[in-house]
């Protein structure tokens, strides 16, 4: 016995069953020998006679601890229930720390029948025996962990476990498991950091930290994660294809991930692995050798009558082949795939989905079904209503696509593109203000959107909100952007500034839009109407003329170019101008602009007839065309015909009342005398345009001539709040101030008139008076002679000059000024 024992513990099985045999031959009732040569029949898997030798062990010893607990050992896979019985009576027999394996593997038996609590109670039973024995803890934690759902209770019994053990790198990972349950991530990814430190090789561990890494919203560490465990050499990753192919995708090795999927195809030709591969293939942009891929799949599902099983495997193909199609602009058999997916997979929202986009693009109205239909199997479905709103949209019907807006923004609250579009509907629909609020709300939610300023922009312009406008263009275009957007950005802020009169600003944007657009003739266009407004004529001209190299047949490149050369003042610019003018009718006869700026060119050159033709041609050609009327008024202004200049001013307000006309009425009022009329059309001009500076400036001269000088002296000021360097109100308000006796106000105002028109004889001979008037005769002497400098053929000043030199005693330069008055006045 003590042979076959000392042959036992050594392992050497076969000796020690040799022995055990021959004790039993010679003693039949030997319970011992019977125990361990059943335990020598189970080490070497004879698990038959292994439970005949425990049984007999059991028969001869009913107080054998270890044959119950051996043979339940044996039975616990094949017959749990028996096994059950055999570690209860063991523990019964010998419920001591020697004995604790009976109650961890009874518990271990009740964990497989899900006799949660009872194995609970067992492993409490281990530890009350062993409490350093971790595997307890371990499966005490992961039945509450997992089973029980007691989250908090199972991350104590892995911290026991750590406590006993802390290089125990399931117990990490366990805890890592419950804290992600309670959502506790910071804690799950510092348990998972420990359990990598331990064993850095393990690519799981890696790719759980990436997990939790993602739901933190970590992504370039997630993204590390995934990297690293693409590089890693481990055997057991290796040896799973389909995972090692996926995390070569992720990290964009999409050749590495292709090969390792041909090669598992190649060994494992399975519908699933050539839809695995096809992804991979279409996240390559190898479109055609997905296709390859999903028609290898379809064969491998077919049927031997060649028929697809109903199943959503076979559709998913389907669909993915019709993503292939769309990605190949082939959109009819993109349809013909969606359509086969949902034929073999009738609730399958996402096809339903593709093919109403494909019908959408292929402008078929019954692309609204397919969305109604994904809506109807995912009410959740975000793309489906905003590709709904997406056709009505396009049909005009902005109510309807806003409310798909709005039911999408209930799915995804801080959804950009669902606010953003629902602004651009809004915007659509005139609703510049709710516009304004979606976009703001989009750029608030990220805000490097550069099409939600653009669109603010636009609304902000629409309301003439025009900084917020500027500041958004202005955004736009610091933010990195297409050529395209840039382009327009720049044409809209140049149309702004001109709204705002800022010429200076709106040509610099123009020319900005000509550099990326060279061939457009219409911002040349633009920036010469820029140039005229700055009086910049040359360049005006210069601009014009671009245009017409661009296009030669363009109308108002004519005009413009002949009103800038009519700027110019000179005869030879009124010519130039007259041919374009005369170009832009001959290659449209009936254009009223280019009629009437030959009218007034021809005007300027004297040729009044012709003029008064022209304007009439254009009153011929649109009966309602005030200006037309307006300009053939001034001719006959012109020509002393006050009464038919009166008639046309009529007729030029009774198609519109403007300021302009309203002065012009009461000018031919005046020179007729109706000093009354005259009065009543500046004030009304006054009221239709409170800031129409010559309305006010002409109702001053009546108040002048009529010797109302407190009423003149008001008007005269306010024209001078309106144009500042208006020279003829100033030096009116000085004479108005003279005979006020307001002589600081006075001089003052001639000294302002002195420095705006420096060469001016009237401004030195009007405060030459008024020095004569104060007694300053020295004053009014170095006036007079300025103004005779500028002036010299003027009787009247040299007459006035000799008056000043007499009372200054300088008799004999005054009389030298009488003779040459004298001499002046017998010339003429």
């Amino acid at each position: 016995m003590k042979h076959g024992i000392h042959f036992f513990e050594h392992s050497v099985l076969t000796t020690a069953i040799q022995d055990f045999t021959a004790v039993i031959r010679e003693d039949p009732s030997n319970a011992q020998a019977r125990l361990y040569r059943g335990r020598a029949y189970a080490k070497q898997q004879q698990y038959r006679n292994a439970i005949q030798d425990l049984g007999a062990a059991i028969h001869l010893d009913p107080s054998c601890w270890l044959a119950f607990y051996y043979r339940g050992c044996i039975l616990q896979q094949i017959d749990p229930k028996k096994a059950l019985q055999d570690f209860s009576v063991s523990a019964l027999i010998n419920d001591t720390q020697e004995n604790f394996c009976s109650f961890l593997h009874r518990g271990i038996v009740y964990s497989e029948q899900c006799k949660w609590s009872l194995a609970i109670c067992d492993f409490e039973s281990v530890l009350a025996l062993d409490s350093s024995f971790i595997f307890a803890y371990l499966n005490i934690g992961l039945i509450l962990l997992l089973h029980l759902n007691q989250c908090h209770e199972a991350i104590q019994q892995f911290t026991n476990a750590i406590e006993i053990d802390p290089l125990n790198i399931r117990a990490y990972v366990c805890r890592a498991q419950a804290y992600h349950k309670i959502h506790n991530l910071p804690n799950a990814v510092k348990d998972i950091n420990r359990a990598i430190h331990l064993y850095p090789n393990k690519s799981q561990l890696c790719i759980l930290r990436g997990q939790y890494l993602m739901e933190l919203k970590e992504y370039e560490l997630a993204s590390l994660c995934i990297h690293q465990v693409a590089e890693m050499d481990e055997e057991s990753f290796m040896s799973q294809p389909v995972q090692q192919a996926l995390i070569q995708s992720f990290c964009q090795n999409h050749d590495k991930a292709i090969e390792c999927l041909r090669e598992a195809t190649s060994t494992q030709p399975e519908p699933s692995m050539f839809v695995i591969l096809g992804k991979i293939q279409m996240n390559a942009k190898k479109t055609k050798d997905a296709l390859g891929s999903f028609k290898k799949a379809l064969k491998l599902l077919m049927t031997s009558a060649k028929i697809l099983p109903n199943t959503f495997e076979a559709a998913e193909i389907y669909y993915l082949t019709g993503l292939c199609y769309i990605e190949k602009k082939s959109l009819l058999q993109a349809r013909d795939a969606f359509t086969m997916a949902i034929r073999l997979h009738s609730s399958y929202p996402d096809a339903f989905y593709q093919r109403g986009l494909c019908r959408m693009q292929l402008r078929q109205a019954n692309c609204i079904q397919d969305f109604n239909r994904a809506l109807a199997l995912c009410p959740s479905h975000f793309q489906a209503y905003m590709s709904r709103a997406a056709y009505y949209g396009s049909q005009s019907r902005y109510s309807k696509a806003i409310l798909n807006c709005n039911e999408a923004i209930k799915i995804l609250p801080n959804s950009v593109q669902a606010y953003f579009y629902r602004g651009t509907l809004k915007y659509q629909n005139k609703t510049f203000k709710a516009s304004i609020e979606d976009l703001s709300k989009a750029i608030n939610l990220d805000k490097t959107c550069v099409l939600a300023y653009y669109n603010r922009a636009l609304c902000y312009h629409e309301i003439k909100d025009f900084r917020k406008a500027l500041k958004d263009y202005g955004v736009v275009l610091l933010l990195q952007l297409s050529k395209e957007i840039a382009f327009k950005v720049l044409i809209n802020r140049g149309l702004l500034y001109m709204e705002l009169d800022d010429y200076a600003s709106a040509c610099e944007d123009f020319k900005e839009a000509a550099l990326l657009s060279p061939d457009d003739s219409q911002i040349f266009q633009a920036i010469g109407i820029c140039y005229h407004r700055l009086h910049e004529f040359e360049e005006a001209v210069r601009s014009f003329g671009q245009v017409l190299k661009l296009d030669p047949v363009s109308v108002d490149a004519y005009v413009g170019r002949g009103n800038s050369y009519m700027e110019n003042g000179h005869e030879a610019g009124c010519k130039q101008a007259q041919k374009d003018f005369l170009r832009a009718i001959h290659m449209n006869p009936e254009c009223i602009k280019a009629r009437i700026c030959l009218g007034y060119n021809l005007q300027a050159l004297g040729k009044l007839q012709k003029a008064w033709n022209q304007f009439t041609v254009a009153i011929c050609i649109d009966p309602k065309c005030h200006t037309a009327y307006d300009g053939r008024a001034s001719v006959c202004l012109q020509t002393g015909e006050t009464f038919a200049a009166l008639q046309d001013t009529n007729a030029a307000l009774k198609l519109t009342t403007t300021a302009p006309l309203l002065t012009n009425r009461g000018v031919i009022n005046q020179l007729m005398g109706h000093l009354p009329s005259a009065m009543k059309d500046y004030q009304q001009a006054i009221s239709v345009d409170p800031n129409y500076a010559l309305a006010y400036f002409n109702a001053a001269n009546i108040y002048f001539h009529n010797r109302q000088f407190s009423q003149a002296y008001c008007y005269y000021s306010k024209v001078l709040q309106l144009d500042p360097r208006n020279e003829s109100a100033l030096m009116n308000r000085a004479i108005t101030n003279t005979l006020l006796n307001n002589t600081e106000e006075a001089k003052k105002d001639f000294e302002k008139a002195v420095c705006l028109c420096p060469f001016s004889a009237s401004v030195y001979f009007n405060r030459a008076n008024f020095y004569n008037g104060l007694k300053q005769y020295e004053l009014a002497e170095k006036d007079i002679s300025t103004a005779l400098s500028i002036q010299p053929n003027d009787a009247l000043m040299y007459q006035f000059r000799a008056d000043i030199r007499g009372k200054l005693g300088l008799n004999k330069e005054a009389v030298e000024d009488y003779k040459q008055a004298i001499n002046i006045q017998e010339k003429i």
